[in-house]
């Protein structure tokens, strides 16, 4: 697991919330207006504007889908590797910070004691710096 993974899913939740916004403004756009009947000519060219519409609807509501099936596969991923951490204080702060999404001062106040932010931030770093170590170990041995 890497630090940008986990921050990913901080970031995703929000971009799928801009993407809904983007969605209802194409909708909103869509919506049949009366036409205009000034007696005036019109623009020359032809130009859908529904069904333009209709097709960048289609794609985001696709892209949509898209990003929250991904969230949600991460979300799960990354909850069980958080889950499987033996390290009971370790996993604890994990699950404040990534799994409740609380900021770092909140999660050094839940776990009491002289547990300071930075303390906090600094074992989680450890903690995957330590995996990743780990890792590349476990790379060079299989080749």
């Amino acid at each position: 697991m890497t630090k940008q993974t986990l921050y990913r899913l901080f970031n995703l939740p929000r971009i799928i919330e801009q993407k809904k916004l983007e969605i209802q403004r194409i909708q909103e756009q869509l919506d049949v207006k009366s036409p205009s009947l000034t007696g005036m000519p019109h623009a020359g060219g032809v130009h859908d504007k529904i069904g333009d519409g209709v097709v960048e609807l289609v794609t985001k509501k696709e892209e949509l889908e898209e990003l929250v099936r991904g969230y949600l596969r991460e979300k799960a991923e990354t909850e069980a590797w958080i889950d499987a951490i033996e390290d009971l204080q370790v996993q604890l702060i994990f699950c404040y910070r990534f799994k409740e999404k609380m900021t770092w001062t909140e999660v050094a106040d839940m776990m009491g004691g002289i547990n300071t932010d930075d303390s906090c931030r600094k074992m989680v770093d450890r903690y995957l710096e330590k995996g990743a170590r780990e890792n590349e170990q476990t790379k060079e041995r299989n080749q």
